[in-house]
C-alpha cells in the first residue's frame, strides 16, 4: 500500500513539472500524460489491483488538460490584444497631420484679403479719398475742361458774356494748390454699387489701381422750381457744393443756374445738364490706403432756357464739353 501511494505522489510530481513545462510543446506533454498514467496503471497491478493511483493519475491529466486549454487559449489571445495596440498607435499620426490644415487655414484668414468685389472696390476708394481729407494731406489738383460746342446766339456777340461763361465753366486748364495741412478742393466720397456700371482693381506689388465707371445722370433747376440732381459724380470726391464757386470741379444745373441769376442784369428761367461717360482711375498704397493719384474724366452738356442779358436775350442756349481733373503729389 505504501508503494502504490509513493508511486502516485512520483506519479503527481511528474505531471506538475511537466506543466512547468508548456514552452517544450504540446508533444511533450502529451507524452507525461501517458507515461504518468501507466506508471500509476503498473503500481497498482503491483499491489493487488488497487486502481486510486490511476484514477489521481487520469485526474491529474484533467487537470492538465484543463492547464493545457487554459494556458494556450490565454497565450494566443495575448498576441492578439497586442497586435490592437500598433492600430491604436498608428491613430496617432493621422490625428497630428490634422494640425497643419488646421494651422494654414488660420493663416488664410489672418492674410490681407485684397478688394475684389464691386462694394469692397468702391467702399476702399471711398475711404481713401475720405483719408485725404481727414489727414489733410497737401496735393496738388489740375482741371481741363474742353468746349465742344457753344450756341448762344446773340448773347455770344456779347465778348463779357463769353468771357464769363468760359471764367465759370472752367474753360482751358486751372490749376489749384492744396498745401499740408489743409482740406481745401476735394469732397468726401460715398459712392455706392448703385452709382456704378463697373469696378476693378489691378494689383501690383503694393499700389492697387482701381477703377470706377459711373452710371449716367442729370441734373436741372428752375426759377421757382425745386432743383434735383442724381448724377453719381457729385458722391465722387470731386469738389462740389451750392452757389457758384469757380473752384467746384462738377457744376451741376443749380450751380449754373444761382452762378447766372447772380449776374447782374442777367437771367436764366431753367438749365439741365446730362453727365455721361465719367471714370474714375485712382491709385493707392495698398499697405497704408493712402491715394498716390487720380483722375476723373466725363462728359456734359447744358441747356439753358430764355437767358437774358441787359437787352440780349435768347430763348435757348446750349454747350457740351469733356472735363479731366487730375490730382497728383501727394504730400502725407
Amino acid at each position: 500500500m505504501k508503494k502504490t501511494i509513493w508511486t502516485s505522489i512520483t506519479a503527481i510530481i511528474c505531471v506538475v513539472l511537466v506543466s512547468l513545462s508548456l514552452k517544450d510543446g504540446v508533444t511533450k506533454i502529451a507524452d507525461a500524460k501517458v507515461e504518468a498514467a501507466s506508471i500509476a496503471a503498473e503500481s497498482a497491478m503491483n499491489n493487488g489491483g488497487d486502481m486510486g493511483g490511476l484514477d489521481a493519475g487520469l485526474d491529474m491529466g484533467g487537470s492538465l488538460d484543463a492547464g493545457m486549454d487554459t494556458g494556450m487559449d490565454a497565450g494566443t489571445a495575448t498576441p492578439d490584444a497586442g497586435t490592437a495596440t500598433p492600430d491604436a498607435g498608428t491613430a496617432t499620426p493621422d490625428a497630428g497631420t490634422a494640425t497643419p490644415d488646421a494651422g494654414s487655414n488660420a493663416g488664410a484668414t489672418d492674410a490681407k484679403k485684397d478688394p475684389t468685389a464691386p462694394a469692397e472696390v468702391v467702399a476702399y476708394y471711398n475711404n481713401a479719398i475720405n483719408k485725404v481729407i481727414a489727414e489733410k494731406a497737401g496735393y496738388k489738383k489740375t482741371r481741363v475742361t474742353d468746349m465742344k460746342k457753344l450756341e448762344g446766339g446773340a448773347l455770344l456777340d456779347i465778348p463779357i458774356v463769353v468771357e464769363m461763361v468760359n471764367d465759370f465753366l472752367g474753360v482751358g486748364t486751372t490749376e489749384y494748390e492744396n498745401k499740408k495741412g489743409k482740406a481745401e478742393f476735394l469732397s468726401k466720397a460715398s459712392l455706392t454699387v448703385a452709382d456704378l456700371t463697373g469696378a476693378k482693381n489691378d494689383v501690383s506689388g503694393d499700389t492697387y489701381t482701381i477703377t470706377l465707371t459711373l452710371k449716367n445722370g442729370q441734373s436741372q433747376a428752375a426759377t421757382g422750381g425745386t432743383p434735383s440732381d442724381n448724377t453719381p459724380l457729385q458722391r465722387s470726391g470731386l469738389f462740389v457744393g451750392k452757389g457758384d464757386k469757380k473752384a467746384f470741379d462738377y457744376k451741376s444745373s443749380e450751380n449754373i443756374h444761382t452762378a447766372i441769376n447772380g449776374v447782374d442784369n442777367c437771367t436764366a428761367e431753367s438749365a439741365k445738364e446730362q453727365v455721361s461717360n465719367a471714370k474714375i482711375v485712382a491709385k493707392i498704397n495698398s499697405k497704408t490706403g493712402q491715394m498716390t493719384d487720380l483722375t476723373v474724366t466725363w462728359d456734359w452738356s447744358v441747356q439753358l432756357t430764355k437767358v437774358k442779358y441787359l437787352v440780349a436775350s435768347v430763348k435757348t442756349a446750349d454747350g457740351t464739353a469733356t472735363s479731366t481733373v487730375k490730382v497728383s503729389n501727394f504730400q502725407w
